[in-house]
This record gives C-alpha cells, structure tokens and sequence, in this order.
C-alpha cells in the first residue's frame, strides 16, 4: 500500500463525515506523510496501519463531540474541534510511537555493543598477539645471529690453539682435523659476519623506517 492508496481508502472511510471534516482530516495526514519524505513513507504507513481503522478512530473522535454545531459549543469549553481534537491526540500518538522507535534503537544499539564487544576484543587481542609474536621473532633474529657469529670465531680460535699444542706434541691427524674445524668455524663466522652487517645495515633500517611511516600515515589520517 502507498501513500495514494492509503488517502483514498481513508476518504472513502470517513464518507460519513461532513465534508469539512472529512477534508480537514485527510489533509492532516497528507501533511504528515509530506513532512516524513518519501524515504520514510512505508514505514509510517506500516506504523499508521489500515486507513480503515484510522477512519474509526477518527470517526469516534468525532462522535464524541457530535456535529458540527456541537463542535463549536465546545471550542468555548476545550479549545478545540472535533478534528482539532483528534489531530491533538493523534499527535500525542505519533510523539509515542517516536520515543518508542527512539527506545528500540537504543536497546538494540546496547545489545550490538554487548554482543559486538567482545568480539572486537578477542580480534584486537589476537592481531595484537601476532604482532607482539613477529616482533619478537625479528628481535630473536637481530640477537641470535650475531651471537652466533661470535660463537663461530670462537670456536674458530680455539681450534687454532688445539692445533698449536696439537703440532707441539707432534701428531699430524690431530693438527689436521683441529686446522680444518678452524677454517670451517672460520667459514661460517665470515657468513654470519656478512649476514649481521645486512641485518643492521639494510634491513633494520628498512623495518624502522617502515614503522615509522606506517605510524605517520595513521596519525596523519586521524
């Protein structure tokens, strides 16, 4: 049903009404459906319900006050015509059925933030596990490797001295093996050197200035 429907039943329901009347009281309510727009139409609509029991209320309304010349009677006694009256109380309705919507949208507005809440926290909390994670990880790298380097010079300098005391006592497989676990340890301190001086002098650079510019482009937008 649409707004045309809608008139047209109502006048068609209130043909027991004086023409007055009856006009005064269909354009009350195309005056109302003017002010809700045309994106709010179907739902005061659905709230107003059948124009047919919109035409009942209004009729009884009328009732009460009787005809047209009873109706002015009591202007001098309540201020106010049949319609005039029933437009007062439908107005009260309206301002009711409004506080209610208001009501509804802030007990389901409560019930999205109880539900909502914890769910946003269990995500933040887990992003922020993950991140708090990688961190650690690349603070494990940057510590390990270089660590890792000096235990290979180490090693590579004490097989060296086992080597010396080893030609001192004159046994040439010893010398040999211990001078080879030294240029391997060697080895691998050259590869562990040239792996931390990357570390430090390319990529820790770039994962700062990363952080860096991620944060500026957040601040910068809030």
């Amino acid at each position: 049903m649409n707004r045309n429907d809608f008139i047209l039943r109502l006048e068609q329901a209130l043909a027991g009404m004086p023409e007055e009347e009856r006009r005064r009281a269909v354009e009350y309510y195309e005056n109302y459906l003017d002010e809700a727009g045309p994106e709010n139409e179907a739902e005061v609509l659905h709230t107003l319900g059948a124009p047919e029991k919109v035409a009942a209320d209004i009729l009884r309304e009328f009732r009460d006050v009787g005809n047209p010349a009873d109706a002015a009677q009591n202007t001098g006694k309540t201020g106010q015509t049949g319609t005039e009256s029933y437009e007062a109380r439908a107005k009260n309705r309206f301002q009711e059925m409004d506080n209610g919507q208001k009501a509804l949208a802030l007990v389901l507005a409560a019930v999205a933030v109880v539900c909502v809440f914890p769910v946003c926290v269990g995500v933040v909390g887990g992003f922020g596990g993950i991140l708090i994670g990688l961190v650690c990880a690349v603070a494990a790298v940057f510590l390990i490797v270089p660590a890792l380097d000096l235990a290979a010079w180490g090693c590579a300098i004490g097989f060296v001295i086992a080597a010396g005391y080893t030609a001192a006592a004159g046994t040439g497989a010893e010398l040999l093996l211990f001078l080879g676990l030294a240029l391997v340890s060697a080895a691998f301190g050259i590869l562990l050197w040239k792996l931390t001086a990357y570390l430090f002098r390319t990529l820790f650079p770039g994962l700062l200035n990363g952080i860096v510019g991620l944060f500026r482009r957040v601040f910068h937008r809030s």
